[in-house]
């Protein structure tokens, strides 16, 4: 079952508030579905950074790895570099976040390197990982993690040319007799 990013979140606050969030998450969900929007809210409720900082480089004890290389893919010297990291004692009582985006594009390599750090987590520290293919990430990868998974996004605004094509395609639907005239009406209408 996937969960929209609210409910999501919702469900993160109460485990946080319980003091039983999980050492290691696995948000997955296509495009569009708020993965990284949800990991910036859970490790700002974790460690204090504003939302909007979690990806910037103004946030503290906040570690991202992301596919950086020319192939596109998450390579060993920067899970050991978020490892490494990862180690150092976090300011003021802070808990450390390692975010890990586009997870299915670590080289085998990086996941292998990465797996020693979800059996054994840190002191006070929060692994995230994000995934539009959680399919693509090793299983002993997937069984350290509790997944969340996300429904595709529905609470987006709809730009006015994608209202104008549904409107037109719903008028296609209902019509009853599909005339040259008609034919021609719909062109016009996917012009303007």
């Amino acid at each position: 079952m996937a969960f929209s990013s609210t409910s999501a979140l919702g469900y993160l606050r109460r485990a946080h508030k319980q003091n039983r969030l999980a050492h290691a998450y696995l948000i997955s969900g296509p495009p569009g579905s708020g993965k990284q929007l949800l990991a910036a809210e859970l490790a700002s409720l974790v460690n204090g950074t504003a939302a909007n900082d979690v990806f910037s480089a103004k946030a503290r004890d906040i570690f991202v790895a992301q596919p950086e290389s020319r192939s596109r893919r998450i390579v060993i010297e920067q899970i050991r570099d978020l490892e490494h990291r990862l180690q150092m004692r976090a300011t003021d009582g802070r808990r450390k976040v390692a975010i890990i985006s586009e997870a299915d594009r670590l080289q085998p390599q990086a996941a292998n390197a990465f797996l020693k750090t979800l059996e054994e987590p840190p002191k006070d520290s929060l692994l995230l990982l994000l995934s539009a293919l959680p399919e693509a990430l090793p299983d002993t990868i997937l069984s350290r993690c509790i997944a969340i998974p996300l429904a595709p996004g529905d609470d987006h605004d709809n730009k006015p040319e994608e209202e104008k094509l549904v409107k037109l395609l719903q008028e296609a639907a209902h019509e009853q007799s599909w005339s040259i005239q008609y034919a021609y009406r719909l062109a016009q209408g996917f012009q303007r």
